[in-house]
């Protein structure tokens, strides 16, 4: 049966069932509480951006976080080029506590500055003082 013929086949099954009286066609039709909301949808997800897992664990995406990536500390997945950190894994850090971050930076500890004398008044009253 060619697809045009199909398809008028169908249309006279419909048109006689809505003739025939038993009213209108019931369509499953989902209800509201039953499409889940992009945060139940998100929440539900079991792999979180580098955004969402630093909010969670409350230290900052771009120092803190890709330290503990680069050192090991928290495992990610790679999906479609990108990184993803399991859930799991930020129950983990959050249930044995965050790790101590290294600090990438030396203390370089520097001489104070020495004063800088400056012109009292001017320079013009500067350039009276001296003697030629």
């Amino acid at each position: 049966m060619e697809p045009e013929e199909r398809a008028v086949e169908v249309n006279r099954h419909l048109l006689a069932r809505l003739s025939a009286g038993s009213g209108f066609l019931a369509l499953p039709v989902p209800t509201v509480s039953s499409v889940p909301t992009r945060q139940q949808r998100k929440a539900s997800s079991r792999l979180l951006s580098k955004k969402e897992a630093a909010r969670r664990l409350g230290v900052d995406r771009a120092t803190t976080l890709a330290q503990f990536i680069a050192s090991g500390r928290i495992k990610t997945v790679d999906v479609n080029g990108h990184q993803r950190i399991p859930v799991s894994e930020i129950e983990r850090i959050l249930s044995e506590g965050i790790p101590a971050a290294e600090s990438q930076r030396s203390t370089v500890h520097r001489s104070p500055k020495a004063a800088t004398s400056r012109p009292s008044e001017s320079l013009g009253a500067e350039i009276r003082k001296l003697k030629f």
